[in-house]
Parts: structure tokens; C-alpha cells; sequence
């Protein structure tokens, strides 16, 4: 599960609490990184509010990725990348999505690689849908075109070709592949479709 209000407001010591007693031990838990640091800050200045988000997050036993999104106005900051990531903690693993076409670029995904990040793979209008591998870590985040952003029913001939140019990548690696289509209540089919494809033999995956 990809937890997206952490975004819009870091969460609570009794939320973080309540979701400890409920969720299963084997639950995976994606927790978006707060606004004020990435799009606010734009990751500069960020070392208290860093810690606040990652001293309120920690103890959240299902947590395994943090994912940070950076906004469309922040274009490719080599430096403002690496002094951020070096700020990362080792105890969870991340991921960066961009939102500005500067950022495909070989520069950023050394970057991430040397820090073990993920370079986050999107669909969405404007945007590359290249998969950079980073790390043992793969995350896509299908968000539609441009015309039907965040509503868009990904047709199965779509999650075909996806799946088929993700597939390669799959030996030794985690994928976290997640559908931000929600406002017409697009993203669980279209998720359930996307996992057929990619394991149509049943074998079990995350």
C-alpha cells in the first residue's frame, strides 16, 4: 500500500500506533514524503523537518519504502540531489519520483544508484516511461495521459506492453507498482490485470 496523505500531513503518533496493532506483519507500507520538504523546500534546508517526518515514521513496523516526489518546477540539481540523499537513513529504502524531464539523465541515475535508491519509473503524460534500474528496488507509479491524468482505466494492451518491458528487470529485484488512477475507481482492476501479466504462471509475488 502506497500512503499517500503523509504528503499533505505528517502523520500522528496514534496513527503510526493504530496501524502497528492492525496491519499484518507481512503488510507492505510505502509512505510518501512530506510536502514541506520536497515541494515547499525543494530538499534544501530540510534537516528539521527531515527529522520530524523520519522520527514520526520510524516506528512503523510494515514500513519498506519512503517515496519522495519532487514537483515539476525543481528541473535536474545534481548537487541538491546528492546532499539530500546522503541525509537518507539506511533503515528503509527510497525512492524519487520526478516530475521534471531534466532528470532522465545518466548523472542522476548514478546518483541514486551510489545511495541505493530507486529512480522511479512513471506513466504520465509529458514524462518518460523509461525503467532505469538503480538498485534491487523497482517502483512504477501509473498515473495516465495528460488528457485523463489520475482517472485514466489503463486498457490491457497498455499493461501488456508495460509488463513485457518490465519483465527483464524482475530477477533479483523488489517491484512496487502502484496505480494513482483513483478518481473513478480504476486502480484496483487495473492493478489486478497488471500482476496477471506479469506472473501469468501463478507464482507468487509481492
Amino acid at each position: 500500500m502506497e500512503l499517500n496523505a503523509s504528503f499533505y500531513r505528517v502523520p500522528t503518533e496514534p496513527m503510526v500506533a493504530s496501524w502497528n496493532r492492525r496491519l499484518p506483519p507481512d503488510f507492505h507500507m510505502v509512505v510518501k514524503g512530506s510536502r514541506l520538504i520536497t515541494h515547499r523546500r525543494k530538499l534544501v534546508n530540510v534537516d528539521e523537518s527531515l527529522d520530524f517526518f523520519l522520527g514520526r515514521i520510524r516506528p512503523l513496523q510494515t514500513l519498506k519504502v519512503i517515496l519522495w516526489q519532487l514537483p515539476p518546477s525543481l528541473h535536474m540539481d545534481l548537487p541538491r540531489l546528492e546532499d539530500f540523499l546522503a541525509r537518507l537513513p539506511a533503515w528503509t529504502r527510497h525512492a524519487v519520483e520526478f516530475r521534471h524531464a531534466s532528470w532522465w539523465d545518466d548523472q542522476v541515475a548514478d546518483t541514486l544508484a551510489r545511495h541505493k535508491a530507486a529512480f522511479v519509473a512513471v506513466s504520465m503524460g509529458g514524462l518518460s516511461d523509461t525503467i532505469i534500474p538503480t538498485t534491487d528496488l523497482l517502483y512504477l507509479r501509473f498515473h495516465g495521459p495528460a488528457e485523463a491524468i489520475y482517472q485514466y482505466d489503463y486498457p490491457d494492451e497498455e499493461l501488456t506492453v508495460w509488463a513485457e518491458r518490465v519483465r527483464p528487470y524482475l530477477p533479483d529485484r523488489t517491484l512496487y507498482a502502484f496505480f494513482n488512477n483513483d478518481f473513478h475507481a480504476n486502480a484496483p482492476h487495473n492493478a489486478v490485470t497488471f500482476q496477471s501479466l506479469l506472473n501469468p504462471a501463478g507464482a507468487p509475488t509481492d
